[in-house]
């Protein structure tokens, strides 16, 4: 065995040694971290589906414009919902600026209590003279 080494060319022992080397400092590092980020990937899509398959409450109503403003009336000044294309409302709420927390906790809960999607376009226009906010949003029934 000793003699079949001596015979080798110092080139392709190089080459033998180069390639043992990137076997050991990349490539097995490299399936090392791949099956430990698939067992993490793993984890987390687990995760995601319960978050996903979570419950809708019992008592969430179904989107009606008249229901809707009725409840928005307890909060708020005006409220105006026109129906626009693609089965969407664009609903404009106007109110006192004081009334602001009383806004964010009402946009926070919206879709709990009612089965919509809120788009991630919200419009605030101020009014100096009156000190009042109008917000315009774009909801989606379920």
């Amino acid at each position: 065995m000793s003699n079949r080494l001596k015979k080798i060319s110092p080139i392709t022992k190089i080459f033998f040694i180069f390639s043992i080397l990137v076997l050991f400092l990349w490539v097995v590092p490299t399936a090392i971290s791949y099956y430990k980020n698939k067992n993490i990937y793993a984890q987390k899509v687990s995760q995601l589906e319960k978050l996903d398959s979570r419950e809708i409450p019992a008592d969430v109503k179904p989107f009606h414009s008249e229901v809707f403003k009725t409840d928005a009336k307890n909060y708020f000044d005006n409220i105006e919902i026109v129906s626009i294309p693609n089965n969407e409302y664009n609903i404009t709420i106007a109110f006192n600026i004081d009334k602001l927390p009383k806004f964010y906790n009402f946009l926070k809960n919206i879709s709990l209590n009612y089965k919509i999607s809120l788009e991630d376009k919200l419009l605030y226009k101020d009014k100096d003279k009156e000190k009042k906010i109008k917000v315009n949003m774009i909801v989606k029934p379920y």
